[in-house]
């Protein structure tokens, strides 16, 4: 994933020097316009890493935290291994309480994630700590630059790129980072997606 990022890194370079970048405030005025309902569990997906709290009202033995294993299940008393990832939270409670109906007289469940582990972003260049980092909920472009040790020195903090997917086509936009640490342009520091590479020069 990291190796695909660097190379993807390379091609936005070139593209970068061949045609204008919009920039990260397109993103931003979308992020406006459609508020944030992939905030809610009902929206997330879950994946492997990822912690869940099961509860099963009035069954404190079956009410566990649990992590999601690699192969995307996940273990709980009595119904043993359980598909998880790829669920919402509504969908994963509705399998449950299902489950749970041979044990339980009308089970009522509830799951939600404690710890988000299975979604990713990229920081690469000029970071005094490049790699991958676990996407958190909320997370701006400040504050995973911040995650990642700030910027290294001789960075150009005017011309960073915020490559993302969108639709299934990579797109490339242009952040003026030092216009948001100054408080001259707050807008571009948008809210980053899993899988989001942010390359400093």
């Amino acid at each position: 994933m990291l190796r695909k990022a660097i190379l993807f890194i390379g091609l936005a370079v070139l593209v970068a020097c061949a045609s204008d970048i919009p920039s990260v405030k397109s993103l931003a005025k979308h992020q406006q316009s459609n508020p944030a309902s992939d905030k809610s569990d009902d929206a997330y997906l879950i994946g492997p890493g990822d912690i869940l709290s099961i509860g099963v009202w009035k069954e404190p033995e079956l009410s566990k935290q649990v992590s999601v294993r690699l192969d995307g299940k996940m273990s709980l008393p009595l119904v043993n291994d359980i598909d998880a990832a790829g669920l919402t939270c509504t969908e994963l409670r509705n399998q449950l309480t299902e489950k749970y109906k041979d044990f339980v007289d009308v089970p009522e469940v509830s799951v939600t994630v404690l710890e988000s582990r299975s979604k990713k972003i990229y920081l690469l260049g000029k970071i005094n700590r490049p790699g991958e980092y676990v996407l958190q909920k909320n997370m701006t472009i400040v504050q995973a630059i911040s995650l990642a040790g700030g910027l290294a020195e001789w960075a150009d903090s005017s011309d960073m790129k915020l490559i993302r997917k969108i639709n299934g086509v990579e797109r490339t936009f242009k952040v003026d980072y030092e216009a948001i640490v100054s408080g001259e342009d707050l807008s571009q520091n948008v809210l980053l997606q899993p899988d989001d590479t942010i390359f400093v020069p």
